[in-house]
This record gives structure tokens, C-alpha cells and sequence, in this order.
């Protein structure tokens, strides 16, 4: 269940796609259904309650995809630079929330899993190399937890 400020809000303080495009339709139908309640058919009640429940489903996957990531995953690199911490663990999540979704994502994680124990050798036998790697993975990571953050308080 949503927590927070979602939970606190009046529905009347948000206005949906659809209120959006009527606005467009006419100005004076949308002020009518706002200040009156809007009318709605039964056909208009039952996709409402379709859409609501795919935003819920949605929701509750995001979140078991971003419980299952706090697992130890396959971020060979970040886990080798920066070992379990934060970083790693939002990595992951932006991964499975972000990446997997698309097919160009899934691309490149299937090229990141071919390519990164041949990095990740690398990267151990170059002390160096791995200091500015790791630099570079605290910031990616940063970045990583903010965008998983804001997908799950949606």
C-alpha cells in the first residue's frame, strides 16, 4: 500500500489524464463536472476501475522487482569497485526497474554480463584503473538510487 503524502492527498487536488483532455473538449463541461461531480456511465466506471488496477499492479511489482534487487545480483563490476553497499544495491534496482523493461536495456545488460568478468579481471589487475572506476560507480549509484526512489514513491 502507498504511504506518505500519496495517501494524504484529496482526490479532488489531482486531475487525471482524462480531465486534462476534456479540458480541451470543452472548458465549460469540465468547470460543470468538477464543481457538480462528474456523471459517469457505467462503461466509463468500469475502465476507471481497469485502469486504477493496472496503476496497483504496476506498483506492486516495481516494488517486489526492487525487494528481489537488494538480493546479490550479477553487478560484477560495481560489486568488485564498491563491494554490498548502497551503491550496489540501487545499481541493481535501477536494473531490474529501469533496464529490464525495455529491449534495448535487456541488450545491454546481456552485453554487460558477456563483458563484465573480462572487466572486472582487468580492473584487478589495474589498482588505479579501479580507484577512478569506483569514483565514477558512487556517482553512477547516487543517480541510480534517486531514479529508483522516485519510481517507488509514485
Amino acid at each position: 500500500m502507498r504511504s506518505g503524502k500519496w495517501m494524504q492527498r484529496n482526490d479532488r487536488d489531482l486531475v487525471s489524464a482524462s480531465e486534462l483532455a476534456q479540458l480541451g473538449y470543452c472548458e465549460r463541461v469540465a468547470h460543470f463536472d468538477w464543481r457538480y461531480g462528474a456523471k459517469r456511465s457505467p462503461e466509463q466506471l468500469v475502465a476507471q476501475d481497469r485502469g486504477n488496477a493496472a496503476h496497483d499492479q504496476f506498483y506492486k511489482d516495481s516494488l517486489a522487482i526492487a525487494r528481489a534487487s537488494e538480493r546479490k545480483g550479477r553487478c560484477f563490476v560495481a560489486t568488485l569497485a564498491l563491494g554490498e553497499r548502497a551503491e550496489t544495491s540501487a545499481l541493481r534496482a535501477f536494473r531490474d526497474l529501469y533496464l529490464r523493461r525495455t529491449a534495448p536495456g535487456r541488450r545491454f545488460i546481456a552485453t554487460y554480463y558477456r563483458l563484465g568478468p573480462a572487466v572486472c579481471d582487468l580492473l584487478s589487475r589495474h589498482p588505479r584503473l579501479l580507484s577512478a572506476v569506483r569514483l565514477g560507480l558512487v556517482l553512477v549509484g547516487w543517480m541510480a538510487a534517486r531514479a529508483v526512489a522516485r519510481r517507488l514513491a509514485r
